[in-house]
């Protein structure tokens, strides 16, 4: 544990290949994250690394075909063609010659998906930000991204804003759409304003983003739904207040991911995320200690469900807080509930960040009735030791064993 790194209000610099990683869960396309493994490792930037994907993403939607669609259409044709526009008909006394202006909907290319498409790969051609591995690369990638602007021929040019997106039809589309259009709405809101300046400001966007998009919350929830799939149902659960007078202002309560065992012995585990500059407060006078919020929320979520009885009456929390450089992991045992703080390393290679993840749920002390303050995790003391307790370096043996056989299932 380290209290002075824990305390620190610094914007975390994520490596671009955690970030990426982090984004594909997020976005719930994880079966992508195999694919831009060298190009994650050898990017400089997170921009040349969207462009990269885009390019490549695009010249397979393109040997697919562009998706189309019927599109609203409002133009003057002779004839009756759909509904006529009266009021622009009259306005340009069009009737007289024999001519309509009409609305209608035409089957075609010139959709909303691809218009945002062809807008983001010319923003990104002009975007002096994009770089490659090194200048030659940088080069090669700019001549593809104009390369393919210049096969949209019948898209209308647009500028790609927040309102575009807003009209993104909901449902389904084929691959790959979803991923294409993701990594748009992501370059059009790194295009967007900050206070700060030089290189901390694409840092300080993406930070923005993955706290108001509350990316870091679905990674987590899209993480633990793949890998632990097989031993526990993943969601986010909505609880509510036992309030036998019922009273109808009493606020719902929706906790960030719900973890709970498919096979006997039942187990309930409610974890809260927190993106957040520091994991720990620091009180004026006195030592640093967890924050009151963060507990006091955690608390309420295991202790107000306890009459539902069964799991609900022995849950565990977590309180899980992503960092860059930073170790903590505690303990508490808290009128029968275990409350675990922890967090994982962001910027550590991608298998370790993995690992954390899994640890922090699979990797729990055997017996905790009587644990030494420690960080890194805690043993029971030899006041209470139980003698079918497990020692630490087996527990982490057995948990490596655990999060290679899950691995193996994946791949």
């Amino acid at each position: 544990m380290q209290p002075a790194s824990a305390t620190s209000s610094a914007l975390p610099v994520i490596p671009i290949r955690n970030l990426w990683y982090l984004l594909l869960y997020a976005w719930d396309l994880a079966r992508y994250r195999d694919r831009w493994s060298l190009a994650a490792e050898t990017s400089p930037s997170l921009l040349g690394l969207l462009a990269r994907v885009l390019v490549d993403t695009t010249r397979d939607i393109a040997r697919r075909g562009l998706v189309q669609s019927y599109v609203p259409e409002s133009q003057a044709v002779r004839g009756i063609r759909g509904r006529i526009d009266f009021a622009r008909s009259l306005k340009h006394l069009s009737f007289p010659h024999g001519v309509a202006h009409c609305r209608f909907e035409a089957f075609g290319i010139d959709t909303l998906h691809n218009r945002i498409l062809y807008a983001t790969l010319r923003r990104l051609a002009r975007d002096a930000r994009v770089t490659g591995g090194n200048a030659r690369a940088a080069r090669m990638l700019r001549r593809e991204l104009i390369g393919l602007v210049r096969r949209f021929d019948g898209i209308t040019p647009v500028e790609a804003t927040t309102a575009l997106f807003n009209r993104l039809p909901v449902g389904r589309i084929e691959d790959p759409y979803p991923l294409a259009m993701n990594v748009c709405r992501l370059v059009h809101r790194l295009e967007m304003p900050t206070e700060r300046q030089g290189p901390m400001a694409l840092s300080a966007l993406i930070h923005d983003e993955i706290a108001r998009d509350r990316l870091f919350e679905r990674f987590a929830l899209n993480f633990y739904r793949l890998h632990l799939g097989d031993a526990f149902e993943a969601s986010s659960e909505l609880l509510s207040w036992p309030d036998a007078f019922e009273c109808r202002y009493a606020p719902g309560m929706r906790t960030d991911i719900t973890l709970q065992s498919r096979r006997p012995p039942r187990r309930r585990i409610v974890i809260d995320t927190k993106f957040s500059a520091t994991t720990l407060a620091s009180p004026p006078f006195g030592d640093a200690a967890f924050k009151s919020d963060d507990l006091y929320q955690i608390y309420a979520y295991l202790r107000s469900q306890e009459e539902k009885g069964g799991a609900h009456r022995t849950a565990s929390g977590i309180l899980l807080y992503p960092v860059v450089g930073v170790h903590l992991d505690e303990h508490m045992l808290v009128q029968g509930h275990r409350i675990r703080v922890a967090t994982v390393d962001l910027g550590a290679p991608w298998p370790d960040v993995e690992k954390q993840l899994l640890d922090v749920v699979l990797d729990w002390p055997a017996h905790p009735t009587t644990w030494d303050r420690c960080a890194g995790g805690c043993a029971p003391t030899s006041a209470g030791k139980n003698p079918n307790a497990e020692t630490s370096s087996t527990a982490h043996r057995k948990a490596d064993s655990r999060v290679s056989s899950l691995r193996r299932i994946r791949t």
